[in-house]
């Protein structure tokens, strides 16, 4: 059975890693580890994950209680639960299915007087067209943050050059995953000066830590391989254990208690030194792993009707996952799953809830991701698999409603990829 993800990195890594716990030395510098052709050493701060970065950022800026931040309506839950442990309030904003953007209209209703900054995330490997937001956000004097977690491609994109943050992740599951750690691009110089000082504040990582996780994502990487996988999930299923639960879960940087002690430390050396080898190694390595999957992503595009691939109208996406939705969610995965694809609903996102107490009264739904499945999309899986895949679609998927097709409840019938 194909794994719904894989991880981003090899044994060549893993070894690599263990080298720099075995063998400590001093971190190198932020400006080391970040190629000046990518983001700026004064603009750099490397941290130990995003949540990390973005507690820091807000824990700087030292906003009034009560003040409000605009988020992507859809997001990953920790990002609104820091904001909120700040005495601050997420308004979310409408994400449209196609572009996987924030409606612009909707950005301007919901500013109050009381709104100080624009947090957008850029989801499932697309990019937002970040140049309209940045304008309205100067008008109104408001800050710019991007969430760019899921969408790494290189040297290629360090974040609008106006915005005032940008957040870049190389945690377990994102591309060219480090098991760990963060990039940040700080446009504020005093800013980053004071974010840097207060990280120094708090204490290391241990490489014992690292090690433990260089142990259990060696471990899953093994377990994703198709024959061991699938004997794990019929293994699984015969005792009915819900493993679309277990295997959610098991990827998650910071479970359990004492999530702000958690997120609260540095990375240690082995870490920053083996974010700083995957990010120089990425152009050789990575790149050309990122340009298969967004090839395969166009591929199903072009295949399947409008709408059906979730961002599909965006020309920038690269599916780090492949969100594709359909009205007939349990009879596709069904379908999938016995053909070997271990496709899923299961999403580690949020649909961001309205303030209890808002003078907004924009609409806070994203009904599309409910309806959203996502097909295993490994580098490895093979073309003829692929095809495969296509056409278990094209016999069991019908188009959800609203997703411009001309005939949304009708099957459909993909053509065989050349």
């Amino acid at each position: 059975m194909w794994p719904r993800k894989q991880l981003d990195i090899g044994w060549r890594d893993f070894f690599y890693g263990l080298r720099c716990v075995l063998s400590p030395k001093s971190p190198p510098d932020d400006e080391e580890v970040v190629a000046a052709d990518w983001i700026s050493p004064r603009e750099a701060l490397v941290t130990l994950s995003v949540r990390t970065g973005w507690d820091l950022f807000l824990t700087t800026l030292n906003l009034p209680p009560g003040s409000e931040i605009l988020v992507s309506g859809v997001t990953i839950p920790d990002m609104v639960r820091i904001i909120e442990h700040h005495g601050l309030v997420a308004v979310p904003v409408a994400v449209d299915a196609d572009r996987l953007e924030p409606s612009l209209d909707e950005l301007e209703r919901a500013i109050t007087p009381r709104t100080r900054a624009i947090l957008v995330a850029h989801l499932f490997g697309a990019r937002i067209d970040m140049e309209p937001i940045i304008r309205m956000a100067r008008q109104h004097d408001l800050l710019v943050v991007e969430d760019c977690a899921q969408a790494f491609v290189g040297r290629e994109y360090a974040g609008h050059d106006e915005s005032d943050c940008s957040l870049f992740s190389f945690g377990p599951i994102k591309t060219a995953t480090a098991l760990g750690s963060a990039v940040l691009r700080i446009r504020d110089a005093a800013v980053r000066t004071q974010m840097a000082e207060l990280h120094q504040s708090y204490p290391v990582q241990s490489h014992r830590a690292y090690l433990s996780r260089l142990a259990k994502y060696a471990s899953f990487r093994v377990l994703c391989w198709p024959w061991v996988y699938g004997v794990l999930v019929r293994a699984y299923r015969l005792c009915g254990a819900d493993y679309d639960r277990k295997f959610g879960n098991a990827a998650h940087s910071f479970p359990g208690a004492e999530f702000f002690q958690q997120i609260r430390r540095q990375p240690c050396s082995a870490l920053v030194r083996v974010l700083q080898h995957r990010l120089a190694t990425f152009d050789s390595r990575g790149g050309p792993r990122l340009r298969r999957r967004t090839a395969r992503g166009n591929q199903l595009v072009d295949l399947l009707p409008p709408g059906m691939v979730v961002g599909g109208q965006n020309e920038t996406h690269t599916y780090w996952v492949m969100p594709l939705r359909v009205a007939n969610t349990d009879e596709v995965l069904a379908a999938l799953q016995r053909a070997g694809f271990d496709a899923t609903s299961r999403s580690s996102l949020i649909v961001v809830g309205a303030p209890k107490q808002s003078s907004s009264d924009q609409p806070r739904s994203a009904p599309w991701l409910a309806e959203t499945i996502f097909l295993p999309n490994g580098h490895d899986i093979p073309d003829s698999e692929w095809k495969r895949a296509s056409l278990i679609l094209g016999d069991v998927a019908t188009v959800a409603a609203d997703s411009g097709s001309t005939e949304p409840s009708d099957s459909f019938r993909v053509p065989v990829p050349s």
